[in-house]
């Protein structure tokens, strides 16, 4: 039976995911099976509100591209909205699209970040 620190929850890094499980307090050795209620809200609250603070700025040679994401066919291309998922809108390299870091990965992210936004505005 597999750890709830162990998943692997494909849209977020390995690292963040093991510091949001520790934080809400499960210990390493749960299993999903055994995750109490108030521990599962702790990390669901975790999850859904946690705010990263970006400090500063670095050069575009030293920032990384992730691969993998959301599968393309499952993201309606007018709107950034899950075909998946209604309500949810997605972007940049919350995508599976991968390319040269620098522009081609920039110009993506902008472009669906611009095509959600607008879409969430006629909501």
């Amino acid at each position: 039976m597999q750890t709830v620190l162990r998943a692997r929850w494909n849209p977020l890094p390995a690292r963040l995911w093991e510091q949001l499980v520790l934080q809400a307090g499960i210990a390493p050795d749960t299993q999903w099976t055994r995750l109490a209620k108030p521990e599962a809200l702790k990390l669901v609250s975790l999850l859904t509100a946690t705010e990263l603070p970006v400090d500063g700025k670095s050069m575009n040679k030293e920032e990384f591209v992730t691969c993998g994401g959301i599968p393309l066919p499952e993201v309606d291309f007018k709107t950034m909205e899950s075909r998946i998922v209604p309500g949810i809108h997605l972007a940049g390299e919350a995508l599976d699209i991968d390319g040269i870091t620098g522009g081609f990965n920039f110009q993506a992210a902008w472009t669906t970040g611009w095509l959600a936004g607008q879409a969430m505005a006629r909501l």
